[in-house]
């Protein structure tokens, strides 16, 4: 008796992945620009203070399990920003801790697949938070407009 293996369309899909990073690497390294097959593009995230004049300055500390970015401080106006990679399981979490004066809040700003700020494969991803009296608010891209962006989470006491 003879048995036929079934077929299992895996193995293809993992092969051409591998293929598919291998090329993405080798045009990295050769620098070349005319194709971009950037299978995890990076995922920027920034932070604008859009707090009143001559407030207090705001302070942001964000972290992973790898990395901590440390305290960053943020007078009215002032924005930093950080780039990072998915890793391979899309687990890869975010979370910062803001204080303005007697004012705060920590939440996930990045969390895998279930995000405020969606991962879209094969896209660079931006998105701002900005920091106003009135709580924490987010928008998708690198420079959105004012009307763009969404009350997300209030300041606690």
């Amino acid at each position: 008796m003879s048995l036929k293996m079934a077929y299992y369309p895996y193995k293809q899909v993992l092969l051409s992945l591998i293929i598919l990073s291998l090329i993405n690497n080798f045009m990295r390294i050769t620098n070349a620009r005319y194709i971009n097959l950037d299978i995890n593009p990076k995922i920027t995230l920034r932070f604008i203070s859009g707090l009143p004049e001559n407030s207090s300055v705001a302070k942001v500390r964000c972290q992973s399990k790898d990395d901590d970015l440390g305290d960053r401080t943020l007078n009215p106006g002032d924005q930093f920003d950080f780039s990072f990679r998915m890793n391979f399981f899309a687990t890869t979490l975010y979370f910062c801790s803001f204080t303005w004066g007697t004012k705060h809040n920590s939440f996930d700003v990045f969390k895998g697949g279930k995000s405020y700020c969606p991962n879209r494969p094969f896209k660079r991803v931006y998105c701002t938070w900005l920091l106003k009296d009135s709580g924490i608010y987010l928008a998708l891209g690198s420079n959105p407009p004012p009307e763009s962006f969404k009350f997300i989470h209030p300041w606690l006491s």
